[in-house]
C-alpha cells in the first residue's frame, strides 16, 4: 500500500510540475513572438520584405476579414492560413496593424458592407449530409489605411498570399507610385491589346501607360521607367535620341527586343529590320542575329495527316528553350526555378567593360543547345540532330548598371516635325548611375505566350529591380516552384517500381518477425 501511495504522489507531483512548466511557457510565449518553419523557402514564414513593410507602417492599418463560419474543405483551410498569416503582420507592425474577422451570415448590414468593399458573395459546393449543395460564402479581404482601402475580394487559395497581402499594403500606403511606359510604335506590340496579362498585374504596384515618340516627342519627365518591348520596325533617329536623353537622365529601361523575326504559324524567319547594333553597343550590349536551339526546351501541338485522318502530337521545340540555368547571386533570379523563352536570341555580353560599366547575365541556355545564324529553319518537322547540341550554354538576358554615356555626344540632335521646345533638345552627354535589363526576347511579354507563371514573375521582378524595389522580388517568387521527375534509366525505374511494391510488406514482415523474437526471447528469460 505504501508503495503504491508514492507512485500516486509521485505522479501527482509530475503532473502538477508538468502543467506549471507548460503555463510559464504559455506566459512566455505571450510575450516573445517566435516561429520554428521547417518547410523549404520557409514558405510559413514572414519574409524580411513584409516584416519591413508592417514596421515602417507611419498610421494605423486596418484588415477585415469578411469570411463565412464553416467554410467546408479546403476553404476552412484558407482561413486559418489567413488568420496565421495576419497575426504575423500584427506580431512585427509594432501596434500599427490590426485585424478582424467578420461574418456577415444572413445579416444584410454587414452583407452590404461587404459588397460595399468589393466583396461579392460566392458560391461554392458544399457536402452536407452527403449531398452536394450549393453555399453561399464570403471570402474576402479589405485593408482600410486612413481614408482609402484596397479589397482582395477572394481568397481562394493559399499560394502567393503573402505576396498579394504586401503588395496590397505597400501599395495603399505608398506616397507615390513609380510610373512605367512602354513605347509604342515601330511595329511595337499593342499595349493595351497584346499585353493584357503584363499590365494586370504590373497595375497593382505600378502606375502603367503607354507613350509614343512621333513628331519628336520626348519621353515625359515624370516617366521613371520605360519598356521597350518588340519593334518590328526600325527605330529612327529621334526615338533613339528620345531614349538615350531618358537614360542620361537616370531613367531606367528595359530592352525586349528579338533580332530575328520568327513565325510559328508559317513557319519562316528571317534576321529583323533592326539596325540598332551601333546604338545599343554604346550602352554596354547587343543582340546577337542568332536563334537558339536547345534540347531542354518546351513542346508545341503540330498537325500530321495520316492517311485520311489529321491528327495533333505534341513534339519537343527547341526553339522554345526551357531555362533552368539562372544567376543565383542576382535578386531578379536566383528564387526562379525554370521559365521559357521564345524564338530567343544571345546577348554579347563582351561590350560593357570598354563603356566603363557593368554587365550581369540572368539566364542561360543549358550546356546542350546550338545557335542558327545566316539561314534560319524554324519547321517543326525537321529531324533535330541532338548531336550537335553541346555549344551551350549561352546568355540570353543580362543587366547593365552603371553611368553611361550618350550616343549623341558629339552628334547633332535630330530634327524634323518637332513640338519639342529648343530648351529640350541640348544633348546631355552623360548621366548619373542608372540600370537597364536587356532579353533576347520580347515573346514572353505577350498574351499569346506568357501563360507560364515564372515568366510573369521574371518580369515582374525585372521591373521590381529596375524601380530599386527588390523586397516584392523575394516575396513574389517563394510560391514560384517547379519539380519535374528526374530522367533516370529503364533499370533504376524497375527498381523503383518493385521497391514501391515489396518494400512495404517486407518491411511489416520484418517488424513481426523483429517482434515476435523479442516476445520469445521475454518467455524464456520468464522461464
Amino acid at each position: 500500500m505504501k508503495r503504491r501511495s508514492k507512485h500516486a504522489a509521485a505522479a501527482i507531483t509530475a503532473t502538477a510540475l508538468l502543467l506549471g512548466i507548460l503555463l510559464v511557457v504559455n506566459l512566455i510565449s505571450t510575450q516573445i513572438f517566435t516561429r520554428l518553419d521547417l518547410t523549404e523557402g520557409k514558405v510559413f514564414t514572414l519574409s524580411k520584405a513584409s516584416r519591413d513593410l508592417v514596421r515602417n507602417l507611419d498610421n494605423k492599418l486596418v484588415a477585415k476579414a469578411y469570411f463565412s463560419k464553416d467554410l467546408p474543405p479546403p476553404y476552412n483551410n484558407n482561413k486559418t492560413y489567413l488568420r496565421d498569416q495576419l497575426d504575423d503582420y500584427k506580431a512585427y507592425s509594432g501596434g500599427n496593424f490590426s485585424f478582424e474577422f467578420v461574418d456577415p451570415g444572413s445579416d444584410s448590414v454587414l452583407e452590404k458592407q461587404a459588397q460595399n468593399y468589393s466583396i461579392p458573395p460566392m458560391q461554392i459546393n458544399s457536402l452536407e449530409k452527403d449531398k452536394v449543395e450549393l453555399k453561399k460564402v464570403y471570402m474576402g479581404l479589405v485593408f482600410l489605411y486612413q481614408d482609402k482601402h484596397e479589397t482582395l475580394p477572394a481568397i481562394q487559395q493559399i499560394d502567393g498570399l503573402e505576396y498579394d497581402i504586401s503588395s496590397t499594403i505597400k501599395r495603399l500606403t505608398a506616397k507615390d507610385r513609380t510610373k512605367v511606359a512602354f513605347l509604342q510604335g515601330y511595329g511595337c506590340p499593342e499595349f493595351y491589346r497584346e499585353m493584357n496579362n503584363l499590365r494586370t498585374v504590373l497595375e497593382r504596384n505600378y502606375e502603367v501607360r503607354s507613350i509614343t515618340l512621333n513628331r519628336n516627342q520626348v519621353v515625359p519627365a515624370e516617366i521613371d521607367i520605360l519598356m521597350v518591348v518588340g519593334p518590328t520596325e526600325d527605330l529612327d533617329d529621334w526615338a533613339k535620341f528620345a531614349v538615350d536623353q531618358f537614360i542620361m537622365r537616370g531613367g531606367k529601361v528595359a530592352f525586349l527586343l528579338n533580332k530575328v523575326s520568327a513565325e510559328l504559324q508559317t513557319s519562316q524567319a528571317r534576321p529583323a529590320p533592326l539596325r540598332i547594333d551601333d546604338w545599343t553597343s554604346n550602352y554596354g550590349f547587343k543582340i546577337n542575329n542568332d536563334l537558339v536551339l536547345d534540347r531542354k526546351c518546351g513542346m508545341i501541338n503540330v498537325q500530321q495527316r495520316m492517311g485520311f485522318f489529321t491528327m495533333s502530337n505534341a513534339v519537343n521545340y527547341p526553339f522554345f528553350p526551357q531555362i533552368s540555368a539562372f544567376n543565383q547571386n542576382s535578386p531578379i533570379v536566383k528564387d526562379l526555378e525554370s521559365m521559357v523563352l521564345f524564338f530567343p536570341s544571345t546577348i554579347d555580353t563582351t561590350l560593357a567593360k570598354e563603356k566603363g560599366v557593368t554587365i550581369t547575365p540572368l539566364a542561360f541556355t543549358s550546356d546542350n543547345s546550338m545557335l542558327q545564324r545566316g539561314r534560319y529553319d524554324i519547321n517543326p518537322m525537321q529531324q533535330f540532330n541532338a548531336a550537335l547540341m553541346k555549344e551551350g550554354p549561352f546568355p540570353l538576358a543580362a543587366t547593365i548598371t552603371g553611368s553611361f554615356k550618350s550616343y549623341f555626344e558629339n552628334r547633332s540632335v535630330p530634327r524634323g516635325d518637332t513640338t519639342v521646345p529648343a530648351s529640350q533638345l541640348t544633348v546631355m552627354s552623360d548621366g548619373p548611375e542608372t540600370r537597364l535589363i536587356v532579353i533576347g526576347d520580347s515573346h514572353l511579354a505577350l498574351d499569346t505566350y506568357a501563360s507560364d507563371p515564372s515568366n510573369i514573375a521574371f518580369l515582374l521582378n525585372a521591373v521590381d529591380w529596375l524601380a530599386l524595389d527588390e523586397g516584392l522580388i523575394q516575396i513574389r517568387t517563394r510560391g514560384v516552384t517547379n519539380r519535374p521527375l528526374a530522367e533516370v534509366s529503364e533499370g533504376v525505374k524497375t527498381t523503383v517500381k518493385y521497391a514501391n511494391i515489396l518494400g512495404p510488406a517486407s518491411l511489416v514482415i520484418l517488424f513481426g518477425v523483429i517482434r515476435w523474437q523479442i516476445r520469445r526471447r521475454r518467455k524464456n528469460l520468464e522461464l
